[in-house]
């Protein structure tokens, strides 16, 4: 049972919390840095960036900061 577990946590959504800090990775390379996650939206989560605003991105393209 712990194995189908694992299979399943491979392909999970990534879930992020308001005020956790990510990067925006696109491409392989870091695109925006040191945004905040303000919430989660039907299209993704809702990250504020430093220079630039506020938008909502894929989870799946976001790395969380340490």
């Amino acid at each position: 049972m712990s194995i189908l577990l694992f299979l399943k946590s491979l392909f999970a959504q990534p879930t992020f919390t308001s005020g956790e800090r990510v990067n925006l990775i696109l491409g392989g390379s870091v695109a925006r840095t040191d945004g905040y996650v303000v919430g989660h939206a039907e299209g993704g989560v809702l990250v504020e960036w430093p220079k630039g605003g506020a938008s909502v991105v894929n989870a799946n393209n976001l790395s969380l900061i340490g």
